[in-house]
């Protein structure tokens, strides 16, 4: 059996490992398939897709859009886009521009709790994505908070001491964005959104008049059973099934890249329909 992750971030968001050395774990892992999703950034693409160029193993191009829609936060993942499309990118920077206020803001909540942590003390790459992951990792190595359930839990999560919320765009225009650039937009683990998936059947019509293309079914949130109910209901919708770790380091979550017994894993079909999709998207644009 053949096993793919079409989920995971760099450094140039929140994760730890460069695209390089993602695409080196993903062969170490035995790993046919892989997709790098940064949040809100395509900044590591180009060093993603350059690496894996030559490598034995398939890569596609990707990200994660934060986005709402009503009261609800979703992430809306982009496959096989042109990350070089210039309204995608207008509308990335205004999202990092906003990240990086609310940073701002979330350091001057710290300091006034007696935290002196400054921006000068977060560990990103250069051209990449500074988050909230990053603070919490400077409150642990103060020694303010032991990991990252902690530091969320404390102070960075709704309803945390230094929480600021996040400004997002709407679902519907992310799903349109990605669109636009030839890629597959999806929405990200569903169940973590909506866990009795009571919502989503309703939801699915319009974002699929957007330009939905799939769900995400295999993620390590979801049980048996909204793993069958997200089969189901991407079948009903026409929806393609794809499926990731949304891996950021090893220790994180507790899930390696690619998955394991115990969290699932992803087969190589669902690779198999997204690039069909997007092949079949080619050949006949909008």
């Amino acid at each position: 059996m053949k096993w793919i992750d079409l989920h995971t971030h760099s450094n140039f968001s929140d994760g730890t490992l460069s695209p390089a050395e993602l695409i080196d774990l993903a062969r170490q892992r035995g790993l046919t398939a892989l997709a790098l999703t940064d949040h809100d950034t395509v900044a590591g693409l180009d060093d993603f897709l350059a690496y894996g160029a030559d490598k034995p193993l398939e890569v596609i191009g990707g990200i994660e859009i934060s986005a709402w829609y009503g009261d609800e936060s979703l992430h809306i993942l982009g496959y096989g886009l042109d990350h070089s499309d210039p309204e995608l990118n207008l509308a990335l920077d205004q999202l990092q521009q906003a990240r990086h206020q609310r940073n701002l803001k979330i350091l001057d909540k710290l300091n006034s709790l007696g935290i002196d942590i400054k921006y000068a003390d977060l560990e990103y790459e250069e051209n990449g994505q500074v988050g909230r992951p990053h603070i919490a990792r400077a409150l642990i190595r103060r020694g303010i908070t032991g990991d990252f359930q902690e530091a969320f839990y404390r102070f960075l999560r709704r309803g945390g001491s230094a929480y600021v919320d996040s400004f997002r765009i709407h679902a519907l225009d992310a799903i349109r964005l990605i669109a636009a650039a030839g890629g597959a937009p999806v929405l990200a683990h569903p169940a973590v959104m909506d866990p009795t998936l009571s919502g989503l059947p309703a939801l699915l019509p319009e974002l699929r008049q957007a330009g939905l293309a799939g769900l995400e079914v295999h993620y390590p949130a979801h049980s048996r059973r909204q793993y069958q109910d997200l089969l189901r209901l991407a079948a009903e919708h026409g929806l393609i099934a794809t499926g990731g770790t949304d891996f950021h380091e090893e220790l994180r979550n507790g899930v390696p890249l690619g998955g394991s017994c115990r969290s699932g894993r992803v087969p190589y079909s669902c690779y198999e329909e997204l690039t069909g999709y997007l092949a079949t998207k080619q050949d006949n644009p909008a």
